[in-house]
């Protein structure tokens, strides 16, 4: 084996064990700076800038050693040790953090923000910098000449963005499900040891001659390259070049969501693809090279990424458009029917059809301008640290601007539009600069232009999506606002205006009264039920906005002081306003807080009386865990007062491992728990630190008569008949689902497990386990001598127990 294939080894593994960090690190970050479209910008800000540093500052470092390749072992031995260090800090950084956020002035969003970015650049500075500076090390072990420059220079690139790809395929589809975050990490650590050991094997062959030199160091030095473009020309392709790719990977995964879902899976799709495109891609430089003319090259490389980009992007909207589009969208019952690995090849082979064309030329351009920029091979380590940080600059700001500007304003068509424009303008610089005269120019950028405008005019103003807004309603959309983190809609039922419900990628999460019984009446029964149970109750937050009806619930009681709502989307607030339950926001006692719930958890100083939490739960979507995870609640546990209560809804029609997962982890955070259960489909964990019994109730006498309407909405009378709808306690539902493991942020068996279920798992018979189960618990609570909320008369004891049977058995018939 040649020692330029031992290098692009070298470079395929440390590229795999980078993407294990990034993937797992930018979670346990999200703990601490938030998952909303902010918090995860500001983590791949911190990434990027970072190994932009890094790459920049290692020509400063590589003077003062004599080998190249020993300072590259080095520099794999130390990610290693870093790695370790760093996510020993990442575990503990949350309250730190908050602590740091509690003491900043108010000053709004924009020093928040700016905190998270500089937060995330200085944690992880070292880890990141010593990733950056591998690529310039190994480019000055590798390239000594001008042959060497066109030989390796996209090839060493090609193979670390590649071993990148395998990387994030790896872990994303077996290391993190099935060894969790802290186990991802574990490889990449032993990976970038094997990496630093194989470097210093291979110098110590250098050095006695155990290994012949690269071919390239046979041609004579040819120090300075022929550049018709001015450096800052060349510097500028390099900037929005890494602009345009990272906001087209941001934008793509928003508009191929109606496809594969917003699943954990569906985004390593997504990404897999750009990272095998980027790598394959350059490893063509040195053909491209050899055609000659390198300005022209990349001239028509720009065209070419904005023509296959605008091709990629109005073939995904056709295909979305037509019956066969939607047959393989995750909403359909065939595809989800599917066995999880051929649904994942199925998608994947969608978006490599899709976004393969550009990503390869995307990544062709990074080595194509790079090797422009550099102009004198004698300065190769410097050169390529500058191309990388300028790329690395560029892709910050695609990151945030595609996050918090080209999604929110423009969607992903129009977004796809504007970037598509950006490398077009790109395209006619550089042809600018190119070998011939303006008029030989014209003949090819003419008819570029031309194409590239002809395809951008088939592209549709908005996507369009395989599901209907309400469902098996014949409805019209009457709001609908695409962003980074999920498509919300509000839909209304085109024979009865009165009837509307809200979606987020496609699962309803909020209606209004008349529809999706099980639905609205969860929504209602989240804010009666504690209100009920502890009417002392003055300060309450809720997690999770929808269609403000649970909200506007809330609002009935005049004896609450304060109510907060946190909801990590803001389209989900405006969407909120089509729906009569928003007079609520208006209501003095409201505040609405556009956050992540952990985050906010971590930040405020509030000590509420009650918690609700009402987050999205969907089988076929991500965010799940963290919703679920042991993390929430225990935060939600500190944030209440010594009476507070602490409400989450999950549907019976839940996968009954997921069921059981959740039940034991809320059980693992709160000293006391009681389960009830309300027909159709609603499960209500209430979790507290002192126990339930010996409370005293609300009674009838003093229920608000506004409050009253709202029960009589979904077939009460009385507040007090929630009482029915006991199930059972802690230790009852422990014995029940006995011993297994928890759903925490480092390992996440939530957002796994249902991606991953049979067709058999999804079936009706899930539901009835479910409730099963609860029966169980029942029977064990009652057996106990646990009478929970039922009378100790014999008689009335036995008809709640009768009750409570019949509405299970009506369920499961």
């Amino acid at each position: 084996m040649s020692q330029a294939a031992r290098l692009y080894g070298l470079a395929f593994f440390s590229g795999a064990a980078a993407l294990a960090y990034e993937v797992s690190w930018t979670k346990w970050l999200s703990l601490s700076f938030g998952s909303s479209t902010l918090g995860a910008s500001a983590t791949v800000a911190g990434f990027m800038g970072g190994m932009g540093i890094g790459a920049w500052a290692y020509h400063r470092v590589q003077s003062r050693v004599s080998s190249p390749l020993r300072l590259y072992a080095a520099l794999e031995l130390a990610i290693a040790v870093s790695a370790v260090a760093l996510t020993f800090v990442l575990e503990r950084l949350p309250p730190v953090f908050a602590i740091v956020l509690k003491s900043l002035p108010e000053s709004g969003e924009g020093v928040a923000v700016l905190v998270r970015i500089l937060g995330a650049l200085a944690i992880l500075l070292l880890p990141t910098a010593l990733m950056g500076a591998t690529y310039p090390a190994l480019c000055s072990v590798a390239i000594s000449n001008r042959d060497g420059l066109d030989r390796h220079l996209g090839s060493l690139y090609g193979w670390n963005t590649i071993g990148a790809a395998v990387g994030g395929l790896v872990a994303g589809i077996l290391l993190i499900p099935a060894l969790g975050l802290n186990g991802a990490i574990g490889i990449g650590v032993g990976l970038n040891l094997a990496v630093g050991a194989a470097a210093l094997a291979l110098d110590a062959g250098r050095r006695v001659g155990a290994a012949p030199a690269p071919a390239s160091e046979d041609v004579e030095v040819e120090p300075v390259l022929r550049n018709r473009l001015p450096v800052g020309v060349t510097g500028a392709v390099l900037f929005f070049s890494g602009l345009t790719t990272l906001a087209y990977e941001i934008v793509w995964f928003r508009a191929y969501r109606p496809i594969a879902g917003n699943s954990t899976f569906a985004f390593t799709i997504v990404l897999v693809t750009f990272l095998l495109g980027l790598g394959f891609g350059a490893l063509a430089l040195r053909r491209v090279v050899a055609r000659g003319n390198p300005e022209r090259m990349l001239a028509l490389v720009q065209f070419g990424i904005a023509l296959a980009s605008a091709i990629a992007i109005a073939s995904l909207a056709h295909l979305l458009s037509t019956p066969i589009g939607k047959s393989y969208s995750i909403m359909d019952p065939s595809v989800r029917a599917m066995t999880w690995p051929t649904r994942l090849l199925v998608h994947g082979g969608m978006a490599l059809a899709l976004m393969l064309p550009a990503t390869l030329l995307m990544g062709l351009s990074f080595p194509l301008a790079s090797r422009l920029y550099i102009g004198d091979v004698s300065r190769v380590g410097k050169r390529v640290g500058g191309a990388v940080l300028l790329a690395n600059l560029g892709s910050i700001l695609g990151s945030i601007g595609a996050a918090t500007v080209l999604l929110p304003w423009f969607g992903s068509m129009g977004s796809t539009r504007l970037l598509v424009g950006v490398n077009v303008l790109l395209a006619c610089v550089v042809a600018h600069y190119a070998v011939g005269s303006r008029l030989e120019r014209l003949r090819w950028v003419g008819p570029a232009v031309a194409a590239v405008a002809l395809v951008v005019a088939l592209i549709p103003n908005t996507t369009p999506y395989p599901w209907k807004p309400l469902g098996s309603l014949d409805a019209r959309v009457i709001f609908q606002e695409e962003g980074e983190l999920a498509t919300v809609q509000v839909g209304q039922a085109v024979d009865y205006p009165a009837i509307r419900g809200m979606s987020i990628d496609g699962t309803m999460i909020g209606v209004t009264r008349g529809w999706h019984f099980s639905v609205y009446s969860k929504q209602v029964l989240l804010a009666h039920l504690p209100m009920w149970l502890e009417p002392r109750t003055l300060n309450v937050l809720q997690i999770g906005l929808g269609s403000a009806s649970t909200l506007e619930t809330l609002t009935r009681y005049p004896s609450l002081e304060r109510i907060d709502a946190v909801e990590i989307n803001a389209a989900v607030v405006r969407g909120a306003e089509f729906f009569e339950e928003s007079r609520a926001l208006s209501d003095p006692r409201v505040t609405v807080h556009v956050e992540d719930a952990i985050h906010y958890l971590l930040s405020t100083e509030t000590t509420y009386d009650l918690i609700i939490a009402d987050g999205k739960q969907n089988s076929d979507f991500s965010g799940n865990g963290k919703m679920l995870s042991l993390e929430l609640y225990q935060l939600a546990r500190e944030r209440l007062s010594e009476d507070g209560l602490f409400v989450q809804w999950i549907g019976t029609t839940s996968l009954p491992e997921n069921y059981q997962v959740i039940a034991r982890t809320a059980a693992s955070a709160f000293p006391y728990l009681n389960v009830f259960y309300e027909i159709p489909s609603s499960t209500i964990l209430v979790g507290s630190k002192k126990p339930l019994l010996g409370r005293s109730h609300m009674t009838r006498e003093h229920v608000p008569e506004r409050a009253l309407e709202s029960l009589r909405g979904i077939g009460l009378d009385q507040l007090d008949f929630l009482g029915f709808a006991w199930m059972a306690d802690r230790d009852a539902i422990l014995e029940a689902i006995g011993p297994g493991p928890i759903n925490s942020w480092s390992n996440s068996i939530i957002d796994f497990a249902a991606y991953r279920a049979t067709a058999a798992d999804r079936s009706s018979s899930q539901t009835a386990e479910n409730l099963r189960l609860l029966l169980k618990a029942r029977n064990l609570a009652l057996d106990s001598g646990v009478s929970g909320f039922v009378a100790a008369d014999p008689n009335r004891r036995e008809a709640h127990r009768l009750i409570r049977v019949a509405f299970v058995e009506r369920s499961l018939n």
